[in-house]
């Protein structure tokens, strides 16, 4: 029994970890494949039984996992980023939500009949949209940049906002269904409240001060954090049934907005949880749900789907962008997209069985209706988005901006000459010193890795067709390269000319990484680069002529420049190593200007040329 037992637990995170790989190679949210591998060994082959299977301690380990996910919603939500973003966003995290909220709360009281206070919790529910479900979507469609920053933002704050309105819902349901406070449901829910609110700030306020202490050492500081949330999410349900949630979500809230400059090691290390969390808390609660509570649903289901996406979405968007520059085809599109995601089902199902034990029987069609939700708006929304957004003209088309691996000195100055020439440039770099200078210089630049999930979720790929590795690390710019092959293709992903590069007769970096196309020049090394911008070298901008071209530049230049791209019109060609590097007339030519170039200029030796 023993032995089973283990198998099976193995086997569900086995298989969670599985269908997230699935979903990253597929490109589709991860969503889909934990609920469809639950639904396979839950209620169709009867392999799992979540309740059998553990028993006693089913609700406490549901509960313990959603209020960690929470957490992690909530330390996202920091409110000056609320206040920065377009009024079009605020509306849609503020008037939106609530227009979603009560249009469906009203739809499902009256197609199914549910009770007032069940519809309300309802539409709390189904009010998320979480960026682990429009991060792939978004990146597969590639919308123009205001619509993917309306999408990206809605869904980054609405996760949290949304969360805590259920939450907020959930405790005055469970405050009016208690024996105890059954004469006065108001007291009870403020009480439930109070708890929240104080034990959370509290939690809040000693978690920064332990941080901003050091009062812990590096190594441990992630469990710390996570210890406090399992023990103030359980002192505060011992305190006052119901009110850990609530604690738990004002904890992250208050971190959030509490200036401590750990959270972000921390955010990651909650992210990489929160993964595995959801993983089995997905597969465990798909495969909790009976056939016969599927059966609940009929047509009046699918008109209320129906009416959820093509009712109340709309009134949502046409309300929140009023007086905003949004065009009424990118409005159109806009109310086409809002998949529910891996929050609103979490919540519904651990609600569901909550109020279930509370003796309202009517909960259980929240978790089948929740499901349908979600389901139904990623499959039909997700597959039809990115045809819909070519037929409204709001995609990007084969799009020229550049994504850069690091915002060194030569990467600042190479960012600059492409921004000026017209297109979309990024940078992202774990030094806070080389983000601070590109920013000052007037560049998009993320502090943060790469590789992070919190960057890929936040990152906005709008506008951008190509990757260049420009980092002192042969073998991050390989891995760089890897992962975003599949994001821009083998032909857009570029990186440095590896420091061991041609000593073997191979196009190698050490260890025999070497995944991208090789930029620029075989002496375009990260040191020669840097070294050449420190020395005082340019980007120089040289448009050709039928008089003057590629190779009379090359020969007034000689050894003293390095080809770096040529751009024609809205078209983009950088040099590399694997292919001719021939621009033609009409072209405009970026190159690195070296010291010894600039020094003659200085004396007069060669003719003045305009640079950049």
């Amino acid at each position: 029994m023993e032995h089973n037992l283990l198998l099976l637990l193995s086997g569900i995170v086995v298989l969670g970890i599985l269908c997230q790989w699935v979903a990253w190679r597929i490109k589709i949210p991860a969503i889909l494949p934990l609920l469809a591998s639950g639904f396979a060994v839950g209620p169709i082959l009867h392999w799992v039984d979540p309740h059998a299977l553990l028993g006693d301690l089913f609700f406490p380990v549901i509960s313990l996992l959603v209020a960690v996910i929470l957490f992690e919603g909530a330390l996202t939500l920091n409110f000056s980023e609320v206040r920065a973003v377009a009024s079009t966003v605020r509306n849609l995290v503020t008037i939106g939500a609530a227009i979603t909220w009560l249009g469906s709360a009203v739809a499902v009281h009256y197609l199914l009949g549910l009770e007032w206070q069940l519809a309300i919790l309802f539409g709390a529910l189904i009010v998320v949209t979480g960026p682990t479900v429009i991060a792939p979507l978004l990146r597969n469609i590639r919308p123009n940049h205001k619509i993917y920053s309306v999408l990206m933002w809605e869904g980054i704050l609405i996760d949290p906002v949304g969360a805590s309105l259920a939450v907020l819902v959930f405790d005055f349901i469970a405050a009016e269904s208690s024996v105890g406070h059954a004469a006065n449901p108001i007291l009870a829910f403020l009480e439930i409240v109070l708890v929240g609110l104080a034990l959370g700030l509290i939690g809040g306020y000693l978690t920064s001060q332990i941080l901003k202490r050091y009062l812990v050492p590096d190594t441990l500081q992630d469990l710390v954090v996570l210890a406090l949330v399992a023990g103030l999410f359980a002192v505060s349900d011992a305190v006052e049934a119901e009110s850990g949630l609530l604690t738990v979500t004002v904890m992250g809230v208050y971190l959030a907005n509490s200036n401590v400059h750990q959270l972000r090691e921390i955010l990651h290390f909650k992210e990489r949880l929160s993964t595995l969390f959801i993983s089995g808390l997905f597969i465990l609660l798909s495969a909790s749900i009976k056939l016969e509570t599927l059966a609940l649903l009929d047509w009046r289901s699918l008109v209320l789907l129906a009416v959820i996406m093509f009712v109340i979405r709309p009134i949502n968007i046409q309300v929140s962008a009023i007086g905003s520059k949004l065009s009424g085809k990118e409005r159109l599109f806009l109310s086409w997209i809002a998949p529910r995601g891996i929050v609103a089902a979490a919540i519904t199902a651990l609600f569901a069985f909550r109020l279930q034990e509370m003796g309202l029987a009517e909960a259980k069609i929240l978790e089948p209706l929740v499901f349908l939700v979600i389901v139904g708006t990623v499959l039909l929304q997700g597959g039809s988005a990115k045809w819909f957004a070519r037929r409204l003209g709001v995609a990007e088309a084969e799009p020229q901006g550049f994504l850069f691996m690091g915002s060194n000195r030569f990467g600042r100055l190479l960012a600059e000459a492409i921004q000026e020439a017209g297109f979309v440039v990024r940078l992202v770099d774990t030094d806070l010193e080389n983000v601070r200078l590109a920013r000052m210089a007037g560049l998009n630049a993320h502090y943060g890795n790469v590789f992070s999930e919190y960057t890929e979720e936040h990152l906005s790929l709008a506008g951008i067709g190509r990757l260049l590795a420009l980092t002192s690390n042969d073998e991050a710019n390989a891995l760089a390269c890897r992962h975003f092959k599949d994001e821009f293709g083998s032909a857009g992903i570029y990186q440095l000319v590896p420091r061991r590069y041609g000593e073997n007769g191979h196009n190698q970096a050490p260890g025999g990484r070497a995944l991208g196309r090789l930029l620029f020049s075989k002496g375009a090394t990260f040191r020669h680069l840097i070294d050449s911008a420190r020395d005082g070298a340019i980007i120089k901008r040289t448009k050709l002529t039928a008089e003057f071209d590629y190779d009379d530049l090359q020969a007034e230049y000689e050894d003293n420049f390095i080809p770096l791209m040529a751009i024609q019109g809205k078209l983009v060609n950088v040099a590399t190593l694997d292919g001719e590097f021939e621009p033609q007339a009409g072209w405009t030519v970026l190159s690195l200007v070296l010291n010894d170039e600039i020094e003659q200029r200085k004396r007069g030796s060669l003719p003045a040329q305009t640079e950049k």
